[in-house]
């Protein structure tokens, strides 16, 4: 079926394999959709969470500074 969507290749250990399809088949999910549900499901981790982009953090300082904001708070200081 034709999609948009990404598609991934992995390559996964053998016991990895055996367990994701031992839980496809208990859930009645194709292999795919059992690794798709587990990598959403890892995304939800806050262990995996993105990384704030510094660069743009620093210029909406830089951009409240320029339209008065009170910037003398040592943490403010910093990111400029």
């Amino acid at each position: 079926m034709p999609t948009k969507k990404a598609r991934l290749q992995i390559i996964l250990a053998d016991d990895a394999t055996e367990h994701v399809k031992a839980l496809a088949e208990e859930r009645g999910l194709s292999v795919s959709a059992m690794c798709s549900h587990l990598i959403h499901a890892a995304l939800r981790d806050p262990e995996f969470n993105l990384k704030p982009d510094l660069k743009q953090i620093k210029g909406l300082a830089v951009q409240a500074a320029i339209e008065g904001a009170d910037i003398r708070s040592i943490k403010a200081r910093k990111l400029i």
